[in-house]
């Protein structure tokens, strides 16, 4: 029997909110050939992420009992939900890009296999924002989530990591074999970007990202006290935000976890000096004093010793921008992102 000509990708995340995993669902999907592909998205919701979707001309499924804070009648009404989704769509390939939605779905694939296998076959594929068990949490909570994840990934033929942190940090822990994970970094394209001219006035620093205890906002407003010349602009929630970048003068990211965040490589694209936290995949965009300024998580001495080396020097500030840039035009590329994925698919 000949190939069919266009293989359907179901993608499906907890949220439809705007974060992260978000727009690496949304760029994926909105930018995969569709003579090649048929993208079919779901999450729970209908949020930012799903109005983007549709706008695009592409179906959303939301799957109503989803949410990210899980209760187990809900999780039981969600397998139900993802199951009758796959009767649906059959799809070719199913790719997942949620912690909490990873072991739902994949008991779901699971039942679905064996009781309709597809005569294609089908491939299943997880992608990791960030190990959970990486978060700072008691040591009861840190194996129950390395269990879980070890039982997650058994249900996939791959496992994404958008870092390489992400991957060491599973082999390490044994979470998953080599053979199994792959490292794809996220990427951005310009063209997507029309960043706002500047408007203000006043010399500001500032950070984009939801107001969590991961992202560690309290460790800015803390240093930033050492400034009294200096405003302090902490974006959250905002549509669009990335917009807004140019009325930043110093991008910070004080995060305590990531995965490999977006919103460096948008501050880079934006021509920003960054400082951000050395966690997660941030090493792997950042190289210390050549494209940004690396500092210990959770440090608001340190931060503020970086925010003033930064202020107190123009030609520092402009030459890391200028490195930070061309090394993300160059290496974290949406086209990139999208080539080595879909290698997976085929």
């Amino acid at each position: 029997m000949p190939e069919k000509s266009t293989k359907k990708i179901l993608f499906i995340i907890t949220k439809s909110v705007w974060g992260g995993a978000q727009k690496y669902v949304h760029d994926m999907a909105v930018n995969l050939p569709k003579d090649h592909f048929e993208p079919i998205i779901a999450g729970g919701g209908h949020g930012i992420m799903a109005e983007k979707i549709i706008s695009a001309g592409l179906p959303f499924v939301e799957i109503k009992s989803f949410q990210r804070d899980m209760g187990f009648r809900k999780e039981i009404v969600s397998f139900f939900e993802i199951l009758k989704i796959l009767f649906k769509t059959k799809p070719d390939v199913v790719h997942v890009s949620s912690s909490k939605a990873g072991g739902i779905v994949g008991i779901a694939i699971l039942c679905y296999l064996a009781v309709k296998p597809p005569r294609g076959g089908l491939t299943a594929i997880f992608t990791v924002h960030g190990w959970a068990f990486l978060e700072s949490r008691p040591k009861w909570q840190i194996w129950l989530i390395k269990l879980a994840s070890k039982i997650t990934c058994l249900f996939y033929d791959k496992v994404i990591c958008v870092s390489r942190n992400d991957y060491n940090s599973a082999i390490k822990n044994k979470i998953a074999p080599a053979r199994k994970m792959v490292v794809i970094h996220n990427g951005i394209n310009p063209a997507d970007y029309n960043f706002q001219e500047r408007t203000e006035k006043e010399f500001t620093v500032g950070t984009i990202g939801e107001a969590t205890k991961n992202k560690g906002h309290k460790y800015l407003i803390e240093a930033s006290k050492n400034f009294s010349d200096i405003k302090l602009n902490i974006i959250s929630g905002v549509l669009n935000a990335s917009t807004y970048l140019k009325n930043f003068d110093i991008f910070v990211l004080p995060s305590l976890k990531e995965g490999l965040p977006y919103v460096i490589l948008e501050a880079g694209l934006a021509r920003l000096p960054v400082i951000a936290s050395s966690v997660g995949g941030i090493p792997e965009i950042i190289e210390n004093e050549k494209d940004g300024l690396l500092v210990l998580p959770a440090n608001s001495k340190e931060l503020a010793t970086a925010i003033k080396k930064l202020v107190e020097n123009k030609t520092l500030r402009e030459n890391l921008a200028k490195n930070l840039r061309e090394k993300i035009l160059k290496g974290f590329s949406l086209e990139k992102m999208l080539r080595e994925t879909i290698s997976l698919y085929k």
